[in-house]
């Protein structure tokens, strides 16, 4: 990151743990987890946003350590939390219409996706077909096959049912598709709602 995030604890605790004790303790794992804790945040919101969750998700921390709660303040805690709030700003943004239903983002604000699930070969070409996708579509792909979130996960978290988003779902890998390589649904990824197909 560019800038040094400053999170102050506060001088006394519920659980009674000493102030410098907790303080070093929450610096270890600050400096532990924030490489991965970015690099989550920008991936999918560019560098802006994803600075400004990044901190959302430290501060969550910090609250729940004067809280006495620091032995819930885990590295999956913590990219629970990330993972929370990435979503929560998809929908702030949707519900706004802030994006237009597109992408704007320069290039260099854009990370790299796990190496399981686009090879470095053609991860420009996925990454520019999702940078044509609606703010949904492209969010619903990259919870399901980067994040690995099931449909029924997704169904809940979005609070819709499970019918409605597989439609979603089939919708976005069609888009997808349109714009990868300028390919086209087969039928039978047509009929199957669990085939990505396209290089998904």
């Amino acid at each position: 990151m560019s800038t040094v995030m400053t999170l102050d604890l506060a001088r006394t605790r519920t659980d009674g743990a000493p102030v410098s004790e907790s303080t070093e303790r929450f610096e270890e794992l600050y400096r532990e987890m924030l490489p991965s804790v970015y690099r989550f945040t920008t991936a999918r919101l560019g560098r802006a946003a994803g600075e400004d969750v990044s901190a959302e998700v430290f501060h969550a921390a910090v609250v729940a350590i004067n809280d006495g709660h620091f032995e819930r303040v885990t590295p999956a805690w913590l990219m629970a939390v990330a993972r929370n709030k990435v979503i929560d700003q998809w929908r702030r943004a949707e519900r706004a219409k802030a994006l237009d239903h597109r992408l704007h983002r320069s290039r260099e604000d854009l990370m790299e996706f796990p190496p399981d699930w686009a090879n470095s070969s053609n991860r420009a070409e996925v990454m520019a077909a999702l940078d044509q996708l609606t703010m949904r579509h492209r969010s619903l792909l990259i919870l399901h096959y980067v994040d690995g979130m099931t449909v029924p996960e997704l169904a809940e978290r979005l609070d819709e049912n499970v019918a409605a988003l597989e439609s979603a779902m089939a919708r976005a890998r069609a888009a997808f598709r349109r714009h990868y390589r300028g390919d086209e649904p087969d039928a039978s990824a047509r009929g199957n709602p669990d085939q990505p197909g396209g290089g998904m």
